[in-house]
């Protein structure tokens, strides 16, 4: 069973909106953009508990009670005859569904009644989506609602309230306790009762009472008794959470981070138990709140490889929350005439296994920005980070982040950014890279470029391989022909916010500023140039370099085309 397809109509902030789904689902963007909304609309779908409250005027978008709510899930149950979930659905949707099925709906309508003021929730279903069929119900309750369960944990969640219900479960039933411990229980109850009904300050009290009541009314007779009424039946209410220190001296739990991984354990555990009746699916809403980096990580961890969560839909605003994620579909919802939102499913490639860390993390930071600046390593954000300190300092506030690749394929990250509707800028090196034992070269940064772009990937280049391996001003040479022999390509790559480098970062920028890198190598006592000198330690002496930048300076690598990159980000951010 896989999700599909969402598509909400009418509803709340979505006009009309349809987004693509997996079965781990990622959702994020602004504050009151419709992450909750969106949430809404599939409890609405498949939660019998808060579809029974019906849909008030404000449900329908932009309170026009005049047009239809229609919210509707695709399923594809094709991936596997034998997986429990799918033999859930057949049976399910027994008459509704046949044997040959590939794909079924799931729809809720709701029309605005005027005199009741409300809209009553008709749920339908089947494969075809022109022609759906109405749900069996007993009033409110549908059959779909006897195999969804769905499991709603929302960032106010409380544990006192979690652990009263699950407590009321461990007592549910006779067979919960068995018979010796009933009857042994049973007995220290009544004698706690006796003991408390016996206590000094109990019988001081009482006759307090009674000599208080006869002085409303002369009664000899007016007796009372004040009884403890701890009975089998509610111990369950006296449960209390306690959690054991390294000194095995228990105190009640009571940071928030602790009091709230374990209420989410208690909703994990509480919902093991279903798995084999129900099709769990949880509606996970900003679980970051309050809890330290470290339980962020760890709950990472947990969601992504806990076979529990595999139906999972999850707002957040924390990079950590989702730095393990793998097989998951992220979703970011925008906010324009109207609110709409893009998808992309993310699968960590193979070849990035043993780098999932880094490149997770790296790609969890850049989804929640809206414009996104690639560049090579350190060296290029430190400097372009200082250019823009005078140009935009809040850049970030406005939606701007510089990301640095580091090793990692631009590609990577650029095929997800885009996808979600990200605009992503690219300043990269016109590197060269030597086929071995050929006279030729591969033009690596052009074509790392061109990938992107998903343009025709350009020819190798002759060399002379003596030259090319011993003089370092030939290969300088020849990647700056190969710059000028490509202004076609280098417009449309402008055109696309690619930016290539006339050579790499550090001679290009001595074509700019050639006597402050100079006099920043004599400073340092170093006989070597400006270029030479900052690429001896890039990131120490790019960090030097940028401190000592003045106004001027700054403002002719902000101007000079071949830093184009920072403009670009400061015009889409801060203009």
């Amino acid at each position: 069973m896989i999700f599909k397809e969402l598509s909400i109509m009418n509803f709340r902030s979505f006009e009309n909106v349809t987004l693509e789904l997996t079965n781990r689902n990622i959702i994020f963007g602004l504050n009151d953009i419709g992450k909750t909304n969106l949430l809404a609309a599939i409890r609405f779908l498949l939660d019998s508990k808060f579809r029974n409250n019906g849909l008030v005027d404000s449900d329908f978008y932009n309170k026009d009670i005049t047009k239809e709510i229609n919210i509707t899930l695709k399923i594809n149950i094709a991936d596997d005859e034998e997986n429990d979930d799918n033999k859930k659905i057949y049976t399910m949707m027994r008459g509704a569904i046949t044997s040959e099925a590939e794909e079924v709906f799931i729809q809720l309508k709701s029309v605005y009644d005027g005199e009741s003021l409300i809209g009553r929730p008709n749920l339908f279903w089947g494969v075809d989506i022109g022609n759906l069929e109405a749900i069996p119900s007993n009033q409110s309750f549908f059959d779909l609602d006897k195999y969804f369960n769905v499991v709603y944990i929302d960032s106010s969640i409380k544990l006192e309230d979690v652990f009263k219900k699950y407590s009321r479960e461990l007592f549910k039933g006779e067979s919960s306790i068995n018979e010796d411990e009933r009857e042994e229980l049973n007995t220290h109850i009544k004698n706690l009762n006796a003991s408390v009904g016996q206590l000094n300050t109990i019988k001081a009290f009482e006759n307090e009472l009674i000599e208080e009541y006869k002085k409303f009314k002369d009664d000899k007779n007016f007796k009372v008794s004040i009884r403890s009424e701890v009975e089998l039946s509610n111990i369950h209410s006296k449960l209390k959470p306690y959690i054991l220190d390294d000194k095995l001296e228990n105190y009640p739990t009571s940071g928030d981070g602790r009091k709230k991984i374990l209420a989410y354990t208690l909703f994990t555990l509480e919902n093991r138990r279903l798995e084999d009746k129900k099709i769990n699916i949880f509606l996970i809403e900003e679980l970051e709140n309050h809890l330290h980096r470290s339980m962020e990580i760890a709950l990472s961890y947990q969601i992504f490889t806990d076979e529990i969560f595999k139906y999972l839909f999850m707002t957040t605003h924390s990079s950590l929350l989702i730095s393990q994620m793998d097989d998951v579909n992220l979703i970011k919802l925008f906010k324009g005439n109207k609110v709409t939102g893009k998808s992309y499913t993310y699968t960590v490639p193979e070849s990035y296994k043993t780098l999932k860390q880094k490149l997770n993390q790296n790609l969890a930071e850049a989804v929640f920005a809206d414009v996104v600046l690639l560049v090579e390593g350190p060296s290029e954000k430190i400097l372009f980070e200082r250019i823009l300190k005078e140009k935009c300092e809040r850049y970030e506030s406005f939606g701007g982040y510089i990301l640095e690749v580091d090793g990692i394929n631009f590609i990577e990250y650029y095929k997800v950014l885009i996808a979600l509707g990200i605009k992503v800028i690219v300043k990269t090196d016109n590197d060269l890279k030597k086929v071995k034992g050929k006279d030729y070269c591969n033009l690596l940064g052009v074509n790392r470029c061109q990938r992107l772009i998903e343009c025709t990937e350009k020819n190798n280049i002759k060399i002379d391989p003596s030259l090319y391996e011993s003089d370092l001003d030939y290969v300088i040479e020849k990647k700056r022909y190969i710059y000028s022999k490509l202004p076609v390509t280098i417009s449309r790559l402008k055109r696309n916010k690619v930016y290539l480098s006339k050579v790499d970062l550090e001679n290009d920028l001595f074509e700019v500023i050639p006597q402050i890198m100079d006099d920043l190598a004599k400073r340092n006592n170093s006989s070597k140039c400006g270029v030479d000198y900052l690429q001896s330690a890039k990131l120490i002496n790019m960090i030097k370099l940028s401190t000592s930048l003045d106004d001027n300076a700054i403002n002719r690598i902000y101007k000079d085309e071949r830093f184009e990159c920072v403009k670009a980000l400061v015009d889409l951010c801060c203009r």
